[in-house]
């Protein structure tokens, strides 16, 4: 089992804090998978011919949490 050394969760919402490939600093995306050290993010704001594009692997160290799925659980949980 791998050790996580950040505290980013699957569908937080994350920026780029510094250029990171193709993508610059302040690019959105929603972290989709968590490794030890990395995050798979989905990018936001692609064109759907574009959409196997915006899936990347990124360091967690240069990604910085915008939202935090924690924090606002899903209003339509059944009673």
């Amino acid at each position: 089992m791998a050790i996580v050394r950040h505290d980013i969760a699957e569908h937080d919402v994350v920026a780029v804090r510094t250029q990171v490939g193709d993508w610059p600093a302040g690019t959105k995306g929603t972290a989709v998978s968590i490794y030890e050290d990395a995050v798979l993010i989905e990018l936001s704001g692609m064109p759907m011919e574009e959409l196997l594009d915006n899936l990347v692997v990124v360091p967690a160290d240069k990604l910085e949490v915008t939202w935090r799925a924690a924090d606002h659980p899903s209003r339509n949980v059944e009673a």
